[in-house]
């Protein structure tokens, strides 16, 4: 009799390798029981067999010598009929054995089909994954790429005007090699708000003062090249810097702007090293300006928002305080 198996009925679903496995051995059980069946009613058959047939009833007519001579005739044919049984039965128990070791290598075999089965699926698993959360990485540099090229453009717009206003301050301080020093100081403080993106005019303010909280203070934000220090007289300029420890006088070209300071807040020492450089104003009039950091510029604008007047302070470190 042949028993269909579960798993060639039923397909095995993804994913469910343990109930795959459960049926497999299920089967395999199903089949050495009927295996074990056939054997055990081969056997019973063979044992059944007598080794000779019972003694048929001789006629009374029959002597003693043909009784004995029918029995020798039977127990041949007998003998032969059994070892027939017994060369039968050793093959099929071979036959047994081979179909159980056939049974046994397939079982395993299909135990390591469904095992692979499962790390494939696994693995495709963990691609797909893979490839969802690239495809999510994908997307967020896609969009930021997109916001990076607006705000190159917006960068670009903005260097094209700023470059306009440069153009056009670098054509009027051209200008300015043609005008007596004051016009040249009031023309300058007028191109503050084109040559400077970021003007602070804080120091031309009404009820606004602005001061280094220092000498030491000045010196080492010029030292340090954060804050820059310029003379200026008779359409020339000079800029004082410390990279010597000791004030260093240098003739610049004119500043596009400048916050004026008054000669009594500029300390000593540069006032010494610009009357004994070679080539400096000599006795003329020497106007005096320090161009500031962005920082300390913002700071400025913030700490005068909304205020009428106050002292600002500018720290050695480049903090601005205001006393009001």
């Amino acid at each position: 009799m042949m028993y269909r198996r579960r798993h060639d009925k039923y397909s095995p679903s993804g994913g469910a390798a343990g109930g795959d496995t459960d049926a497999l051995q299920t089967d395999v059980m199903r089949f050495m029981s009927i295996i074990g069946l056939c054997l055990m009613a081969v056997f019973a058959l063979v044992q059944g067999i007598p080794l000779q047939e019972p003694a048929r009833p001789v006629s009374p007519v029959m002597d003693t010598g043909s009784r004995q001579e029918v029995t020798v005739q039977q127990q041949p044919e007998q003998q032969t009929e059994l070892g027939a049984l017994q060369s039968e039965l050793s093959r099929t128990q071979q036959l047994l054995i081979e179909a159980q070791r056939n049974l046994q290598q397939a079982a395993g075999q299909a135990l390591q089909a469904y095992q692979q089965r499962d790390r494939l699926q696994a693995r495709v698993q963990n691609l797909e994954q893979r490839l969802e959360q690239l495809r999510q990485e994908l997307a967020a540099i896609e969009q930021d790429s997109r916001q990076k090229e607006q705000d190159l453009g917006e960068l670009r717009q903005r260097l094209l005007k700023t470059q306009r206003q440069l153009d056009d301050s670098r054509r009027e301080i051209g200008t300015l090699k043609h005008t007596p020093l004051q016009q040249a100081v009031a023309s300058v403080s007028k191109l503050q708000a084109t040559a400077d993106p970021t003007p602070t005019p804080v120091a031309k303010r009404p009820g606004f003062s602005l001061r280094f909280e220092s000498d030491a203070a000045l010196d080492r934000l010029v030292a340090a090249g954060t804050v820059r220090l310029y003379a200026m007289a008779n359409q020339q300029a000079w800029r004082l810097s410390m990279k010597t420890g000791d004030p260093n006088v240098a003739q610049v070209s004119f500043p596009g702007w400048f916050h004026e300071m008054t000669a009594a807040t500029v300390p000593a020492h540069y006032l010494h090293s610009l009357e004994n450089a070679s080539g400096g104003p000599g006795s003329a009039v020497v106007v005096w300006g320090v161009q500031l950091p962005a920082t300390t510029k913002a700071a400025i604008t913030s700490l005068t928002h909304g205020r009428q007047g106050g002292a600002l302070l500018i720290l050695g470190d480049g903090r601005v305080l205001l006393e009001e």
